[in-house]
């Protein structure tokens, strides 16, 4: 029977992790590895010049064409791949940071879709104009509805079991309360700092962006006010609400406000920090790259052009605070579990079940610094 020494600090229990979880994870990941299949496919067929559902393939510019998909493919490609990932039995010994940067763009352009698209079929079921599904002069309908269509089912499970993955992998922080958060590296002036700049892009660039879902004119070229519809609207809203749900979880977090659990503003400013760097970093570099006499140029307005800067701006911000965030809790977690008693739930007093192994194990590896990956630390840096 091992022996503790008392003057080293007690090992943390790891998250708790059922298998039934573990299990689920791995589905919902093989069904979005599925659900990027059929957008994979239409875009390999018109990378290799098989024009299935265009209007027009005469008019195409073929060299931007094949640039443009595989571009696009290459996107969701590593979707897919990160997908696969997910159903792997040990995928914590994965660097974190190569799982959670893709899937925190991949979530914020997806979640966008999830909302909006949903959204315009309801108004035009209702009788508002701007079905997405309708087809216009450059695609056939079909093709709209199985992008939109795979890219919410893609989404759906692929954000699932990511937070499956992220309750295994950081649940106890997650668990903690916002005020009982640690600044072990005393950064916690700068975290204020760039969050307080973050929040205050998101909020400029959401309430834009809601004022275009209303109707204004505000800032827009003559040709983005003849190309208006619904659906265009439903996205500036849909990116607008999210950008302010953002705002608000930044402050949150980097000011410690409340007695609220970490999952809650952490999830509203990583989908609001990401689909504002997704959306706007994505528009942003293909309309500064678009020639001026393109129907794209004459689209994007100044005032546009200074969004999408703010949405870009705002995702390097978020991006520096969460690997101050995640490193410094990985830290102080590790180093110090006993300083916070808010991060423990009912599971912590019983023997928790780590990938069906007995936590003894897993326990005695983290001690002696081996077996780490599988679960044995509770708070993992984005480096780890």
């Amino acid at each position: 029977m091992q022996t503790t020494d008392p003057t080293t600090p007690p090992v943390p229990h790891p998250t708790r992790t059922h298998p039934r979880s573990v299990l689920l994870r791995r589905r919902l990941a093989w069904a979005a590895v599925l659900a990027c299949s059929p957008y994979l496919v239409l875009k390999l067929l018109w990378v290799v010049g098989i024009d299935v559902g265009v209007v027009h393939p005469d008019e195409l510019n073929r060299a931007q064409w094949a640039a443009a998909n595989a571009l696009t493919f290459g996107m969701d490609a590593i979707a897919a791949a990160i997908a696969y990932t997910l159903t792997r039995p040990r995928e914590t010994r994965i660097r974190a940071w190569l799982i959670t940067l893709p899937l925190w763009v991949a979530s914020g352009l997806l979640v966008v879709i999830m909302l909006a698209v949903p959204l315009s079929l309801l108004g035009a079921a209702v009788g508002d104009a701007g079905n997405p599904f309708a087809g216009d002069d450059f695609l056939r309908p079909w093709v709209y509805a199985i992008v939109y269509g795979g890219f919410i089912v893609e989404g759906a499970v692929l954000i699932g079991a990511f937070g499956l993955y992220v309750r295994e992998r950081w649940g106890a922080l997650l668990r903690t309360r916002v005020r009982a958060l640690p600044d072990p590296a005393g950064t916690r002036d700068a975290q204020r700092f760039l969050g307080t700049a973050a929040a205050v892009l998101l909020g400029v660039a959401g309430v834009l962006r809601m004022t275009w879902a209303l109707g204004s004119e505000l800032g827009m070229s003559g040709r983005w006010i003849a190309d208006r519809n619904a659906t265009g609207r439903w996205m500036d809203g849909v990116q607008g609400g999210l950008a302010l749900i953002g705002a608000v979880g930044l402050i949150v977090l980097v000011y410690r406000v409340g007695g609220a659990r970490v999952r809650g503003p952490l999830a509203m400013a990583w989908f609001g920090a990401g689909s504002a760097f997704g959306w706007g970093g994505w528009m942003g570099l293909i309309s500064a790259g678009a020639a001026p006499d393109s129907t794209l140029a004459e689209r994007t307005s100044a005032l546009l052009h200074l969004v999408y800067t703010a949405e870009m701006i705002t995702g390097v911000l978020a991006l520096t605070i969460g690997w101050f965030f995640l490193t410094e809790c990985a830290h102080s977690f590790v180093a110090n579990p006993t300083a916070h008693p808010d991060r423990t739930d009912r599971t912590a007093q019983r023997e928790p079940i780590i990938q069906g192994r007995p936590a003894e194990h897993t326990v005695a590896g983290t001690a002696s610094g081996r077996g780490a990956r599988p679960g044995g630390s509770v708070v993992e840096s984005p480096a780890g």
